[in-house]
């Protein structure tokens, strides 16, 4: 029907716009925190932008029904802030087919957000914990600090500089140990360079202008040389043990759970593709607004009804996570109760019809 079609058009409109929006945000937020790391020195620089991206997919699986659940309100609060539903409604199209008319993109966005949740989002914290593990285990100039010793989290190799440029990934008066084929490998050199690198590749020192000590720790096959330039690649580091995170398991296995963590998260993946449903839903009767008043006034009216509930949901999940709600009625109360908020609102206004009282017929004569 064109009716239908012209008010799915202006929820699609501002969809893609609000999605970019959301993203952006959440990617410059995400990103300021990430470097905050790596001035502290606990994360390297050349792992800011796939943690970003990680964080960001991560995030997605929230973003998509919030950005839809924002455009809905958008695209029908300039329906009615024109008087164009007054005018659909006199043409017989009223809230019930515009509820079937946003629900239909809505499931749509709700099976995008359930893969996200239910397959994605384990696969991405696996990234996600994988790549700080071996950001943590790797050696980058950007850990060394002048006059301080430094010492690799497995003891492979220690490096020591009176000087250090983090900019060129330089360092003077250089003294390092280090395991290298099998032998005890100790330096001297005026300088040291580290190329950028991959996590995937081992680190590489250029040492310049210095003297080198090979000690066979199991024999008398000893050496010593003098070198202009000597290029070390480090050995492999021992894969990171990141033990059992609750985040990366499947869903099959969370699904087990019966309390605690595992049930908290169980139950926040199969709670997604529902709230996308509810908040679309939502939408409809927060849209209602007399004609010129301002189609933003129901945006913001939208915004603190989503925020009151999502500060319910994460209060929901914190109480199964502790073990001080069961799986029922687990983090499933915040969205009965949005179920509840929107079937009143739609009722609201038959009942309102129902208990007007009746004015009285005018007199005439």
């Amino acid at each position: 029907m064109i009716a239908t079609r012209y008010i799915a058009r202006e929820i699609y409109q501002p969809f893609l716009a609000v999605v970019t929006v959301l993203l952006v945000v959440f990617a410059v937020y995400t990103t300021a925190i990430v470097l905050n790391d790596v001035v502290a020195g606990a994360l390297p620089a050349h792992v800011v932008l796939r943690l970003v991206l990680i964080k960001s997919l991560i995030a997605l699986e929230v973003l998509l029904p919030v950005a839809f659940y924002f455009s809905a309100v958008i695209g029908q609060g300039r329906l009615h802030s024109t008087s164009e539903m007054l005018a659909l409604a006199a043409c017989g199209v009223g809230e019930p087919r515009v509820l079937r008319t946003v629900l239909l993109p809505a499931f749509a966005v709700a099976l995008v957000s359930a893969a996200l949740s239910v397959y994605v989002r384990p696969w991405a914290f696996h990234q996600l914990y994988v790549l700080k593990a071996v950001a943590d285990a790797e050696f980058d100039i950007e850990d060394l600090e002048a006059r301080q010793l430094f010492v690799s989290p497995d003891s492979r190799f220690a490096v020591y500089a009176t000087s250090v440029d983090h900019a060129a990934r330089n360092a003077r008066d250089v003294v390092a140990q280090m395991r290298h084929e099998g032998r005890l490998l100790v330096i001297e050199a005026e300088g040291l360079h580290q190329p950028p690198h991959r996590l995937e590749e081992n680190p590489v020192f250029e040492f310049s202008q210095g003297r080198a000590f090979r000690i066979d720790r199991y024999g008398t096959r000893d050496t010593t040389m003098d070198f202009r330039v000597l290029t070390v690649r480090l050995e492999a580091p021992e894969p990171p043990e990141i033990g059992y995170k609750i985040k990366m398991q499947s869903t099959r296995e969370l699904s087990r759970a019966v309390e605690g963590k595992g049930l908290a998260e169980f139950q926040w993946r199969l709670s997604t593709p529902v709230l996308t449903l509810l908040l679309a839903a939502l939408s409809v009767p927060l849209s209602r607004a007399p004609p010129r008043r301002g189609r933003f006034l129901g945006l913001v009216i939208a915004m603190l009804a989503f925020a009151i509930f999502y500060a319910l949901l994460l209060s929901a999940k914190n109480l199964v996570h502790d073990r001080l709600v069961g799986p029922v009625p687990g983090l499933w109360w915040p969205i009965a109760l949005l179920a509840l908020t929107v079937l009143a609102l739609f009722a609201w206004p038959w009942v309102r019809r129902r208990w007007r009282p009746r004015s009285a017929s005018p007199a005439y004569g």
